[in-house]
């Protein structure tokens, strides 16, 4: 039986969280980081590749794991998804607004180990979601032309999302974003 629009959509709106993550991590948070904390541009960059090289090292066993979690229960999966995205929510606020950042208290090493796990909740928690959700795509569309249907659906609101991204940085702050960013995660949901 085909999929209704309604379902699409709702297939479709988690494509719109998980593309809005990666712009501000990417261009927003060294610059953030170099500003308000003095952390070092190159350093960042260094965490990040680190925290990234990291992830796609795990990558393959996340998805291995997803496929185990899938054969024995789909509706285990879509609460572990949802559980995920609290994490990635949790991760992306944090990294944004550390909590013990703003009274400049933290000692330097410590803002290093901050920025690194809040980095590696984040992308983990991001690319288990990405891996799950893409699955679910596969199990919920039969043909071709569904399939097809989906993937218009997951990455038309992936530009969105990406839109979205680079729009509100600029137009209502960072603190606008995190809670955008929380608002469009609790959607997709």
């Amino acid at each position: 039986m085909p999929l209704t629009q309604a379902q699409s959509l709702r297939y479709g709106l988690m494509g719109l969280p998980l593309a809005f993550l990666a712009l501000p991590l990417y261009m927003l948070l060294p610059n953030h980081y170099a500003r308000e904390y003095g952390m070092s541009l190159a350093a960042l960059g260094g965490v990040l590749l680190a925290t990234r090289a990291l992830d796609a090292l795990v990558d393959p066993s996340l998805g291995r794991w997803c496929d185990a979690l899938y054969r024995r229960s789909a509706r285990r999966m879509l609460g572990l998804a949802s559980v995920l995205c609290v994490l990635m929510g949790l991760g992306f606020g944090v990294l944004f607004f550390p909590p013990w950042m703003s009274s400049g208290q933290a000692p330097e090493a410590m803002s290093w180990v901050w920025l690194s796990v809040a980095l590696v909740v984040t992308y983990l928690s991001f690319s288990a979601t990405t891996l799950m959700h893409q699955s679910w795509g596969a199990l919920l569309a039969g043909g071709e032309l569904q399939q097809s249907r989906l993937a218009a659906w997951r990455e038309g609101l992936a530009l969105l999302g990406v839109v979205l991204a680079s729009v509100a940085p600029s137009l209502w702050g960072l603190p606008a974003m995190v809670g955008l960013f929380g608002v469009v995660l609790a959607l997709g949901v």
